[in-house]
């Protein structure tokens, strides 16, 4: 199985807190703004098709209106002489202020009248195409051609009606007027400039005239009339109408980085929170991944703390172990010095029959037998001790059966009350008169009360410096089916953010070496399983009390 190092577990984590939330984010923002980009494309090409559309509008009817203009002013004009057409020219000119002059021509070509500036007193007018298309069509709208003195003119023919011949209205513009009526529609940043067929530019609101300006018309605009699209080469965005006059185009023409401003900036916008967000998830990755990397090194730590309880509470197993096979091997000599002891005494009964009347050796002999029964006496107390040991230490299974609390306890006093003693602890013991009957294993209900009594001498222990220590001991019939044992001492106490820990296995308070931390959850387990209680209460810096609540044999059952 294939073991990771912490180092290992840190990258992988990191890797995959930075990955997890960037990545959909990444994702979310990327087709956003794709979307929101051909959106904003879209709908500002959308915007110049209507902008090239009204302007389109704009313009023809602007010259439906001049055409609707003259054919009033053919109606006022009584005689086709140039007086006549003077005063036409004079009307036209208060509404038209782009008008340059008016002339009557023949179908051949003649000017019959004229009337304008009279510096051309009208020889520059030159038959020509308007001529034909309105003899044929009735009107005319030729495009931008260069008149007298070089002047570019748009020209305008009305087919009429002079008596009872067919004589043609011509008038010529300033192209500046079509410039004039851009500026009224015009959005920002957008050239708009009207096209004839042969791409030549006629008036653009730029003040181009009559000219073949490539910047405005690409061929790539030509061969896209009536259409908008973006240009990568030039940069630009294109939209054309086809005009109803003319054969004209009406083009516009915006640059992308006017365009698309808003597309960009909320581009950018994104950029800069997904930036943001990286920045969040790398530092929060980086927070987490440290915080994990402090948690793993406190569970290495956590795991070797346990790895050397264990290995304590195995060498305490061992020196149990030891200490049950010392206790075995120091009853064999026992049992032989408790044999000597008793010929001895058969001794000293004869050595008394003997002696008879004599004082001094009578003397003699109840010497020797008081030290006979002192070696009686501690040769009984080892006895207890050894049997204690083999007790406490016995393996296998649990046997339960019924004892008196109230004879037990003093027995299992008897292990501990010297080193209690040593400790200058006193022992103050409430054990009633009465039979107190629980059924359990006197083996482990020995161990749980030991284990007590020794937390209690160390609690004690860290105050003896303020107070002089002292432990409880006492049992009593809580209820009339219930025994309580409660060992009570004024010891250090204990905290109220350690109360929860108390019978947490393997957590303790004294130092390194000095406890395993097993020993109360050890004692819990065990007076469970006697389906009895183990709880306590303490007050930090006054003492504590532990209790037992044992199940009690009814009299009946004794």
């Amino acid at each position: 199985m294939r073991q990771y190092t912490r180092q290992t577990i840190k990258r992988n984590f990191f890797v995959a807190m930075l990955l997890a939330p960037f990545i959909p984010v990444l994702l979310a923002l990327g087709t956003g703004g794709y979307l929101f980009w051909n959106h904003a494309q879209q709908s500002g090409l959308d915007k110049l098709t209507l902008l090239s559309a009204y302007n389109a509008r704009v313009v023809d009817r602007f010259l439906d209106d001049f055409l609707g203009d003259l054919a009033m002013a053919r109606a006022q004009l009584e005689y086709p002489d140039s007086a006549g057409l003077r005063v036409v020219f004079e009307t036209l000119a208060v509404k038209h202020k782009g008008l340059v002059d008016v002339a009557l021509v023949s179908p051949k070509g003649m000017v019959l009248a004229y009337a304008g500036p009279s510096v051309y007193k009208g020889t520059h007018v030159v038959p020509g195409r308007w001529l034909d298309e309105a003899l044929e069509r009735g009107s005319s709208i030729s495009s931008v051609v260069s008149g007298q003195m070089g002047l570019p003119l748009c020209i305008v023919a009305l087919r009429v009606n002079a008596g009872d011949e067919i004589v043609v209205m011509r008038a010529s513009l300033d192209p500046a007027v079509f410039t004039s009526l851009f500026t009224v529609g015009r959005g920002e940043g957008v050239d708009l400039f009207l096209v004839n067929p042969d791409g030549e530019v006629i008036a653009g609101s730029g003040g181009q005239v009559l000219t073949r300006d490539r910047a405005l018309v690409e061929h790539v605009f030509m061969d896209r009339v009536g259409t908008a699209f973006r240009d990568s080469l030039s940069d630009a965005a294109y939209s054309s109408t086809v005009m109803s006059h003319g054969g004209w185009i009406l083009g516009a023409r915006k640059h992308c980085g006017t365009l698309f401003s808003a597309a960009d900036s909320t581009l950018l916008f994104l950029g800069m929170s997904l930036l943001s967000g990286g920045i969040i998830v790398l530092l929060s990755s980086l927070y987490l991944t440290g915080y994990v990397e402090k948690m793993l090194l406190q569970r290495d730590e956590e795991r070797e703390k346990l790895r050397e309880q264990l290995y304590r509470a195995g060498r305490l197993a061992e020196l149990g172990e030891m200490a049950a096979g010392f206790a075995h091997e120091i009853n064999n000599p026992l049992q032989i010095m408790k044999s000597d002891q008793a010929y001895i005494e058969m001794l000293l009964q004869d050595f008394r029959a003997r002696a008879g009347e004599d004082a001094e050796f009578l003397g003699d002999v109840d010497e020797m037998a008081a030290s006979v029964n002192q070696i009686k006496l501690q040769i009984d107390r080892c006895a207890r001790i050894t049997h204690s040991i083999l007790s406490f230490g016995r393996a296998g299974k649990s046997e339960a059966q019924n004892i008196d609390v109230s004879t037990f306890i003093p027995e299992v006093l008897t292990m501990i009350q010297k080193k209690i003693q040593l400790s200058n602890i006193a022992l103050r013991v409430d054990i009633p008169p009465t039979r107190l009957v629980v059924h359990v294993d006197p083996a482990r209900l020995q161990q749980v009360l030991l284990n007590l009594l020794n937390n209690a001498m160390y609690a004690i222990s860290e105050t003896a410096h303020v107070r002089p220590g002292e432990i409880g001991l006492a049992c009593s019939a809580e209820s009339a089916d219930t025994v309580r044992i409660e060992i009570r001492d004024n010891g250090a106490g204990i905290g109220e953010e350690q109360k929860t820990l108390v019978f947490t296995p393997f957590y303790t308070t004294k130092p390194a070496g000095s406890g395993t931390g097993l020993g109360l959850s050890v004692c819990h387990g065990i007076v469970e399983s006697m389906k009895g209680v183990l709880d306590f209460t303490s007050v930090k810096g006054q003492g504590s009390t532990f209790y037992l609540l044992l199940p009690r044999v009814p009299s009946s059952l004794e």
